[in-house]
């Protein structure tokens, strides 16, 4: 019996520790709160998730911007900047455990934080008036952003997504394939390309070339996947993961996000 509960206990401390390094390799966040650098940008919760907005110039659109695993959402200012700058307003939430959110980072827990945001987005508890956003979603955002346009009741105006992974695992598989033990027990597994066909919004997305880390064959799995009548890829030349905002890929966003 001493040997039974023994090896539990081994097992048991095993796998919370894997699960735990799991958390700060999947999400990396910085739980640091940070006051936005720009006037523009208000401060408030959804429950315990801090959101950053601003609101919408007359005749323009709203962009739920989701941001990728790594660090926080003032390390994307200068992106909400020019989107304000062109009158579009903003709604950019904080993962839990990054930017002052409180709470574990888990896929379902991330889920279901976005899925109330976007309820009380478009139900215009947030706003002061029904919203119906654009969805942008970076790297991990945009496994979020899918899992959101395909179980909200109301659709997105439309969808923009910057490298995206057909599932966290097929990443951990491209990045580790020398250990398929890890990468089957994960337990965040966001499968974006499965989820992909239930997409009907119209969908831009934008992948960088030289992106080791997301190679653009997923982009390219997601794009053919997707349900949307509406779709296209635009592949960046010369990007690799995290410097995809060219002068050729704004305009590309601007020009797609222009037409809703």
């Amino acid at each position: 019996m001493r040997i039974i509960l023994r090896a539990a206990l081994l097992f048991s401390l095993f796998f919370a520790a894997y699960f735990t390094l799991e958390r700060f390799i999947v999400y990396p966040l910085a739980p640091r709160s940070i006051a936005p650098s720009d006037a523009r940008l208000k401060v408030s919760k959804i429950g315990d998730m801090v959101v950053w907005s601003a609101p919408a110039k007359r005749g323009k659109p709203t962009v739920v911007y989701l941001h990728g695993n790594a660090g926080h959402i003032a390390k994307r200012t200068a992106r909400l900047q020019r989107l304000m700058d062109r009158g579009y307003g903003i709604v950019a939430p904080a993962y839990r455990g990054s930017n002052g959110s409180k709470g574990w980072p888990t896929e379902a827990g991330i889920a279901s934080d976005i899925n109330a945001l976007y309820t009380s987005l478009t139900n215009g508890a947030f706003t002061g008036t029904p919203t119906v956003p654009i969805l942008y979603g970076e790297s991990i955002g945009a496994a979020v952003a899918i899992n959101l346009a395909t179980t909200s009741a109301v659709r997105p105006r439309a969808i923009v997504l910057e490298a995206p992974f057909t599932s966290l695992k097929d990443v951990a598989a491209h990045m580790h394939p020398q250990l398929p033990l890890a990468t089957g027990l994960m337990l965040s597994r966001w499968p974006s390309v499965r989820r992909a066909t239930k997409l009907q919004a119209p969908l831009l997305i934008l992948h960088g070339e030289k992106d080791d880390f997301i190679p653009p064959k997923m982009g390219r799995a997601i794009l053919e996947a997707a349900g949307s009548k509406h779709k296209e890829l635009y592949v960046v030349k010369g990007a690799g993961h995290i410097n995809m905002w060219t002068g050729d890929a704004q305009r590309r966003l601007y020009r797609f996000i222009k037409q809703f």
